[in-house]
């Protein structure tokens, strides 16, 4: 596809997420409260998350738990979680549009980085979920599966896939025939999930490697859809 939609309407975003998973020279159990402190004054609502009825023994023993988030604080539609190795922003409920959700990125991360606590970055991530209601997703998408030159679209199917593209990787999962809690009411249709992190090492600085990860996801998800499916999500271009 040579040109992307600015928008789609609806909606399909239920969350956006931006994530960066590191290693610090700071004790695991003190990095809730020196992030905290620096978001206290704009994110007051603190939430222990359900990790921590773990003893702690398990909890560092386990490696699927390394980046796992503690704590949640929230404003509005913002969540920001935070663990020993993990730190995240989370925009639910109405997307905001990546033009406020990038600066809003831009920002957290850049107080983070101003503590000094982040000694090695292993993954800088965006990941955006989408549902689209009523819809078999493998109906309306160039994705097709076959078996034995049968396509299997009409049947339930929970697909994942590595997809590489020139900086990174986007993690592609469709689900049809789902259904998703959203503002406590229930969506049934396909769900769209695609996290896609970046080699920022490969750029100069953090902002161009957080666009290009936004670039590589935001063509993985139009280049799925149909074409003739697309045009009746009332596609916005820029002139």
């Amino acid at each position: 596809m040579d040109k992307l939609p600015l928008s789609i309407n609806p909606c399909p975003i239920i969350e956006a997420i931006f994530e960066i998973r590191f290693d610090s020279s700071f004790p695991g159990d003190a990095i809730f409260g020196i992030i905290f402190n620096q978001f206290k004054d704009e994110f007051q609502d603190v939430e222990q998350l359900p990790i921590l009825q773990l003893p702690a023994a398990i909890r560092n023993q386990d490696p699927n738990l390394k980046f796992s988030p503690h704590y949640k604080i929230k404003k509005n539609n913002f969540i920001i979680q935070i663990g020993p190795n993990v730190f995240s922003l989370t925009n639910i409920k109405e997307y905001c549009g990546w033009k406020v959700f990038s600066e809003k990125i831009f920002d957290t991360y850049n107080k983070v980085s101003e503590l000094g606590l982040i000694k090695k970055q292993f993954r800088t991530a965006l990941r955006y979920i989408n549902i689209l209601p009523g819809i078999n997703v493998f109906e309306k998408s160039n994705l097709s599966i076959k078996l034995n030159d049968k396509t299997l679209g009409a049947n339930q199917i929970n697909f994942t896939a590595e997809i590489p593209y020139e900086h990174g990787a986007s993690n592609l999962k469709l689900i049809n025939f789902a259904e998703a809690i959203f503002e406590n009411q229930a969506t049934k249709g396909s769900i769209v999930d695609i996290d896609t992190y970046v080699q920022q090492e490969k750029f100069d600085n953090f902002k161009d490697a957080v666009e290009c990860a936004h670039t590589a996801e935001k063509e993985l998800f139009f280049n799925l859809l149909e074409q003739e499916f697309l045009k009746t999500l009332n596609p916005v271009y820029e002139e």
